[in-house]
C-alpha cells in the first residue's frame, strides 16, 4: 500500500510540474493581456531590454513624456519579470521643458559601446523642448540625458541640436555607428524656404559635442515631409532606418519606408525616398514606424515593425488596423507579414493618442513581445502595455 501511495503521489507531483511547465510555457509566450502603464497623461513610449549591463541583462525599461503641472518630464518604468509587470524607477527634469514650453518625442538607447567617457550599458535618453515657447523666444532643443545606473537616476549630457529659426526641429534617434560615433538623427523643419520638413543627421565621439549636420531623406517637392525615424543595427552588422514619407502619396499617407546603411552614417542618395514597407498582399504601414530585431519567428532572426495605422492597398483601414505587427524575416528586404499585436488599439486614426508611436522589444528567445502603446481612456491619453505571442496570422 505504501508503494502504491508513494506512486500516486508521484504520479500527482508529476501531474502537476507538468502543469505548472504548460503554464509557465504559455506565460512565456504571452497571451496578451493590456495592462495600464501609468495612469496620466502621456506620449511617446519606448522600450528596450538590457544586453550591456552585466547582471542586469534581460530587464526591460521604458520611457514616456507626462507632466507634473506644466512641467514636461521624462518617466522610465521597469520589469524585472519578462515584461508581466513594471515599476517606476526614475523621473527626468529637464529645466527646458518647465512652465509649459513644450516636452515631446523622446529617443531611448542603451550604448551597445564606449563613447568618449559614456560606458557601454550607459542608458541614453533625449527629448525635444522649448516648442510652446513665444515666437520670439522659440528656438526648439534636442536635449540627451546619460543614466549610468540602470535609470535610477539622470544627468544632462549635451544639446544635441537648436532650431536655427522658430520652427521647430523634432523626434531624434540614437545609433552609435560603425566607426563609434553616435549618431542622432532628427526631424527638421527649420528650412522652410526649401521644405517643409526633411530628415536629417548629426554626429559625435563623446556624446558633448555634435556635428556634421546632413540631409538624410528629403524631397524637392516643399510639401513632401520624411521624418519620425527609427534604426536598428542587424546582427549582420548593416544598419536599417525606418521613416515615414508624408504628402506624397495622398492614398496612402505617411507611408513607412526603409533604407539600409554599411556604417550607420552614410544612408545612400537623401532625394531618394528609399524602399516602401508592404505585404504580399498590398498593405501600408502608415505613421509613427519604429523597429526593432527579434530572434524569432524567423529561423534567421525578425525585423519588427510598429506603426500607428494599417491600410489596405486602397488606402482604406485594414482589419488589422491597431492590432498588427509586421514581421519580416529577410533584414527589411521584400514583403512584409501581419502578427497579432500585444496591445491591440481600437480603430487608430491619426487623431494622435491611439496606437500613437507605439514600441516593441522581444522576448530573448524572439517567441513573444511586449509592447508600450497609448490609448485614450476617456480624454486623457494614456500609457499601456502587454505581452502576447509572436505568431504569423
Amino acid at each position: 500500500m505504501r508503494k502504491k501511495r508513494k506512486r500516486s503521489r508521484h504520479l500527482i507531483l508529476t501531474a502537476v510540474l507538468l502543469l505548472l511547465g504548460t503554464t509557465l510555457a504559455a506565460s512565456e509566450a504571452g497571451a496578451a493581456q493590456r495592462n495600464v502603464l501609468y495612469d496620466k497623461a502621456s506620449t511617446y513610449p519606448r522600450i528596450l531590454r538590457l544586453a550591456h549591463n552585466g547582471f542586469a541583462n534581460g530587464r526591460i525599461l521604458t520611457s514616456i513624456e507626462g507632466w507634473s503641472g506644466k512641467d514636461g518630464i521624462g518617466i522610465i518604468h521597469q520589469s524585472t519579470d519578462g515584461g508581466r509587470t513594471f515599476q517606476r524607477l526614475s523621473t527626468i527634469k529637464d529645466p527646458e521643458a518647465a512652465n509649459g514650453r513644450g516636452i515631446c518625442c523622446g529617443a531611448f538607447y542603451e550604448l551597445p559601446q564606449d563613447v568618449g567617457s559614456l560606458e557601454e550599458g550607459t542608458l541614453l535618453w533625449a527629448d525635444t523642448v522649448g516648442f510652446n515657447a513665444p515666437d520670439a523666444q522659440r528656438r526648439t532643443q534636442l536635449r540627451l540625458w546619460a543614466s549610468e545606473d540602470r535609470g535610477r537616476s539622470w544627468s544632462f549630457v549635451s544639446t544635441i541640436a537648436t532650431s536655427p529659426t522658430s520652427d521647430p526641429i523634432w523626434e531624434p534617434e540614437l545609433e552609435v555607428a560603425k566607426d563609434g560615433s553616435l549618431v542622432a538623427f532628427y526631424s527638421d523643419e527649420s528650412d522652410k524656404s526649401h521644405h517643409d520638413q526633411k530628415l536629417v543627421q548629426v554626429r559625435s565621439t563623446d556624446g558633448v559635442h555634435w556635428g556634421g549636420y546632413r540631409e538624410t531623406v528629403v524631397n524637392e517637392q516643399w510639401s513632401v515631409r520624411p521624418g519620425m525615424a527609427s534604426s536598428l543595427r542587424l546582427p549582420d552588422g548593416t544598419y536599417l532606418l525606418a521613416y515615414e514619407v508624408c504628402n506624397n502619396d495622398p492614398g496612402h499617407l505617411c507611408s513607412v519606408y526603409t533604407r539600409t546603411s554599411a556604417d550607420g552614417w552614410n544612408y545612400g542618395d537623401p532625394h531618394d525616398l528609399g524602399t516602401l514597407v508592404r505585404t504580399p498582399d498590398g498593405k501600408y504601414a502608415r505613421h509613427t514606424p519604429t523597429i526593432s530585431w527579434s530572434p524569432g519567428p524567423g529561423q534567421h532572426g525578425t525585423v519588427l515593425l510598429m506603426s500607428e495605422i494599417l491600410v489596405k492597398k486602397d488606402g482604406s483601414y485594414a482589419p488589422g488596423n491597431g492590432n498588427t505587427v509586421l514581421g519580416n524575416d529577410h533584414r527589411g528586404a521584400g514583403n512584409w507579414y501581419e502578427m497579432p499585436a500585444p496591445v491591440p488599439v481600437d480603430k487608430p486614426d491619426n487623431k494622435q493618442c491611439k496606437n500613437f508611436s507605439p514600441s516593441i522589444v522581444a522576448s530573448r528567445d524572439g517567441r513573444s513581445a511586449t509592447e508600450v502603446t497609448t490609448d485614450l481612456d476617456g480624454k486623457v491619453c494614456k500609457t499601456y502595455y502587454g505581452t502576447g505571442p509572436l505568431t504569423p496570422r
